[in-house]
């Protein structure tokens, strides 16, 4: 079985690093830190910091616990298991501070260093797996890296005996729950999308693609319930091939978005390409790639999982749309060590703040993270504002409930705005919600990138806070948090802190 993953993964231009024993370790409070070596281009970090948490006794390892009982005595149900040696992204960005590796460089370590990490110790788990798997315990299992974990489909009997396993960490079941934040307003069908320049004025886009900065060769990618390449506004700009598209849900061949429409679009409003010379997206040259990861409107852990790990290994886009939010309330960790993995990799993570609003810490994680990589880096998570530059009542208000930072950290357009409905080839429909404000703001970080595509991860999202146009009190607030993005405000930020540097 592993050497099947190998094959496959070598397939799927995942490359699985070379892995060498663990070359020190240290305890403290947290667990063990040590490091593997991996084989990598000379000039590059070959030691890879690794955290291995604590053994638990089994029975703490089952959230929630305990698995059993007569419904679900039999049946076989999906879980995750985390593994306990998980890369320490602590000890990787003060490792590659040290360096002066370009983001492609530093996404190509942090793939390798991540599929050292699984592999060795997914290595280990091996034979019991596959002896579960013969017993009938198990139909099937999916080895995944960007958090070190399996996606294993077994009965509660074969997931009680891995919990037993010191290489299991965690075991958590499928969650699927209404965790989507799609517009609840009624659609209305074939709407005129000329208004929708109201929202690309209000954020200076136009005024890039005037001196020829419009996306090109940036890829834009979006994990929702489906999306659309079939509609006038994508069809132009779908990457295609193997790499562009993946449902872990249906296992379509091709893009599609039959179920809600909702990735779809908010695509359009990131790069929308235009009819009859009106265009949708602020970076309409950017090209997009997407993954399934809701089902229907509902979150599932299980395919955020997959589709973030085929985003991460196989697209590995520059800009990353996430217009959904984890099912617990206040801060939920749950999707920590997937954001840090797609920063660490040079990816920039768009984070669509919540209709939940008015009221304050209406917040929902993941776009409420804060001590993200690297160092204390806060989500991006955006607000939506109206054609008056006021804040939409349903857009979610702050403070963080995960640290107290300011939240939404930027807002964008985001009330009535047109968007491209994907029941048809050219309809449109208009839209309300952060997800569309995301949009807006994943096509604005795509002009930045295009502009400076060494730029990383933070200066590009300081550039986007930094520049913004103040609104509301003076000063951020948790309506606004700096303001609304200027693109073109954006790009002398960064052009005069990244070409003098």
């Amino acid at each position: 079985m592993l050497a099947a993953f190998l094959v496959a993964a070598a397939c799927l231009n995942f490359r699985v690093a070379t892995v060498q024993p663990a070359i020190r370790a240290e305890m403290d409070e947290s667990g063990l830190r040590t490091s593997i070596r991996i084989d990598v281009p000379e000039g590059l970090p070959r030691d890879v910091p690794v955290i291995r948490s604590r053994n638990r006794r089994a029975a703490l390892k089952l959230r929630p616990a305990p698995i059993g009982g007569p419904a679900s005595a039999t049946r076989p149900m999906p879980y995750l298991l985390d593994l306990r040696d998980q890369l320490d992204f602590e000890r990787a960005a003060a490792l590659l501070a040290g360096t002066s590796m370009s983001r492609q460089a530093q996404r190509a370590w942090v793939i390798d260093a991540l599929a050292g990490i699984a592999a060795r110790s997914q290595k280990r788990l091996q034979p019991l797996l596959e002896e579960l798997q013969r017993k009938g315990e198990i139909s099937s299992f999916t080895q995944i890296s960007i958090v070190n974990r399996l996606v294993v489909v077994g009965r509660p009997s074969a997931i009680r005996t891995l919990s037993e396993s010191a290489e299991v960490d965690s075991i958590a079941r499928r969650v699927e729950a209404e965790g989507s934040l799609f517009d609840d307003a009624a659609a209305q069908s074939n709407v005129d999308p000329v208004p929708s320049a109201w929202a690309l004025d209000a954020i200076g886009a136009p005024e890039m693609w005037r001196t020829g900065i419009d996306g090109s060769g940036v890829t834009v990618g979006l994990i929702d319930s489906g999306a659309s390449n079939l509609h006038e506004q994508l069809r132009g700009n779908y990457r295609g091939g193997p790499s562009s598209w993946f449902d872990p849900l249906h296992e379509s061949p091709g893009p599609n978005d039959v179920q809600t429409g909702h990735g779809t679009a908010v695509l359009s409003c990131a790069v929308g390409q235009g009819r009859n010379d009106v265009t949708f997206g602020a970076a309409p040259g950017a090209r997009w790639v997407a993954a399934v990861g809701l089902n229907g409107s509902r979150y599932d852990n299980v395919l955020v999982t997959r589709a973030a790990d085929w985003m991460l290994n196989v697209a590995q886009p520059d800009v990353l749309v996430l217009a959904f939010r984890a099912p617990g309330t206040g801060c939920d960790d749950s999707l920590r060590r997937i954001v840090n993995a797609f920063r660490a990799a040079e990816i920039v993570v768009i984070f669509a703040a919540g209709n939940a609003g008015p009221d304050p810490r209406t917040d929902v994680s993941p776009a409420n993270y804060s001590q993200l990589f690297p160092g204390s880096g806060s989500a991006l998570s955006v607000g939506a504002v109206d054609s008056a530059r006021k804040g939409d009542p349903r857009s979610s208000r702050g403070p963080s409930r995960c640290g107290g930072i300011l939240f939404p950290q930027i807002v964008a357009p985001g009330t009535d705005v047109p968007v491209a409905a994907a029941a048809g080839t050219s309809l449109y429909r208009r839209a309300t919600g952060t997800s569309f404000a995301a949009g807006y703001v994943a096509g604005a970080s795509a002009l930045l990138l295009q502009q400076f595509p060494h730029a990383k991860v933070d200066q590009i999202e300081e550039a986007l806070r930094r520049s913004a146009i103040d609104l509301g009190p003076p000063g951020p607030d948790s309506t606004y948090g700096y303001g609304l993005i200027s693109v073109p405000a954006a790009m002398e930020y960064l052009r005069s802190r990244v070409l003098s540097q």
